[in-house]
């Protein structure tokens, strides 16, 4: 290993990124984790790595590795069992498809020379889970050099082609795209993967305007609940650790490390999986943004009743202002598309006491008496304070913008009063 690539390792232990811990660590850090077989550490093969076989592949040999998690496991939060035993099925709203049986399914993350892809980028370690009876079984398949990875890619299209559907973390972008291109490239036929569940994708739409950012490390910590410990390599450094590995150049110890840090993202997509299914069916929310984030995704779907209760629950709980404001000005207008109006009206007026500045409301009152109640008068009146309150934006354009529409809403309303006026004297 070149010194200036030792120095940065160093630099990351010191930080505490990157930590070393002993087969005496690992055993009780995974308990009751089990694993065959000791470790031999006077060979520094990685082929003597607890669980750790030698496998015979097309046209060569390859290592593949198997941890076994009894369900009980805990990680962060849940146990790996909570997801088979309540959410055994993922419904098909969530994933923006079909249901998906996590029972048959497949979770899936790859470890790859390069991490922008491309038809030149090996994929040399691949993990798989999947529940087996009473277990979670961690399968990675992992190629010491360029040439191992199509010896395994056989043996792994088989083991997907036996299960029904797959679940990933950036998968859809990332990992799914390039391990298929190096099946076809190394003439296998790539295995059928439908349903595909993405979880970044819901994680972005529930999580990202609470949490400022949808990194898997940042949700394992903040959803999850999950610390990682031991020797965890940052995704950045995993290609250059491993092709100076293939060269004969890397260290056993720097290979364990990234197959740790593959080991613990597919451990934790599984309460990833769970907090996701507890949360977008509204079963466990813990915070009333993620509420809000949860009002907004059953709107879009059309679920106005699960989208009316969502936002209320939003509101009943603190909110910053800003997002307090956001919340009743979209269950206003959820109410009013609903022709629910006089209810609307109401969260309109509240709305417009509350926020000083606020004119959009005042326009909606505005609508709302003129076109629904026929009080021209009372319409009048919010459009006069709307006009008020638009002539301080500070936007020169919307300040035009506003005005204008506002005068020719003044206008009209004028005329009416002055043709009721002339009809009947007793409306003035």
């Amino acid at each position: 290993m070149s010194d200036e690539l030792s120095s940065r390792l160093q630099r990351l232990r010191k930080a505490g990124k990157l930590r070393r811990r002993s087969p005496r660590q690992v055993a009780e850090s995974t308990e009751p984790m089990v694993i065959p077989g000791p470790r031999s550490e006077a060979s520094g093969c990685l082929a003597d790595l607890p669980g750790m076989e030698e496998r015979e592949g097309l046209g060569g040999r390859y290592l593949l590795r198997t941890v076994r998690f009894p369900l009980t496991h805990r990680q962060g939060q849940v146990v790996l069992g909570a997801l088979l035993q309540r959410y055994p099925r993922l419904p098909a709203w969530l994933l923006d498809g079909d249901e998906l049986d996590v029972r048959r399914a497949v979770f899936l993350d790859t470890e790859t020379s390069g991490l922008a892809g491309g038809t030149g980028t090996i994929v040399f370690l691949t993990g798989v889970g999947t529940f087996e009876g009473d277990a979670y079984v961690v399968r990675q398949f992992f190629a010491r050099n360029p040439a191992e990875e199509r010896a395994y890619l056989p043996h792994l299209a088989q083991l997907l082609a036996e299960r029904q559907g797959l679940i990933t973390f950036n998968g859809r972008s990332f990992d799914w795209p390039l391990l298929r291109s190096r099946f076809i490239l190394s003439g296998v036929e790539p295995p059928k993967v439908h349903p595909h569940a993405d979880l970044l994708i819901p994680a972005r739409r529930v999580w990202k305007s609470r949490l400022g950012g949808c990194r898997f490390l940042h949700l394992e910590r903040r959803i999850v609940g999950h610390e990682r410990q031991g020797l965890d390599v940052p995704s950045w450094m995993i290609p250059s650790l491993w092709f100076r590995f293939a060269r004969g150049e890397g260290r056993v110890e720097e290979m364990e490390g990234v197959l740790y840090h593959n080991l613990e993202d597919l451990v934790s997509m599984v309460p990833l999986a769970y907090h996701l299914a507890a949360t977008m069916t509204g079963d466990e929310v813990t915070h009333p943004q993620d509420w809000l984030a949860l009002a907004r995704l059953y709107a879009r779907g059309g679920d106005g009743e699960r989208a009316e209760m969502a936002y209320r629950r939003a509101l009943d709980h603190p909110l910053p202002a800003a997002l307090r404001a956001q919340a009743m000005r979209e269950l206003a207008l959820l109410l009013k598309r609903a022709d629910r109006r006089e209810e609307a009206a109401i969260w309109w007026e509240a709305l417009a006491r509350w926020q000083p500045m606020e004119v959009d409301a005042l326009v909606e009152l505005a609508k709302y008496y003129e076109w629904h109640v026929r009080d021209w008068e009372r319409a009048l009146r919010m459009t006069q304070e709307a006009m008020e309150r638009a002539g301080k934006e500070p936007s020169p354009l919307r300040r035009k913008e506003m005005l204008d529409a506002l005068r020719h809403r003044l206008a009209r309303l004028r005329r009416k009063l002055a043709r009721a006026a002339s009809e009947d004297p007793s409306v003035v």
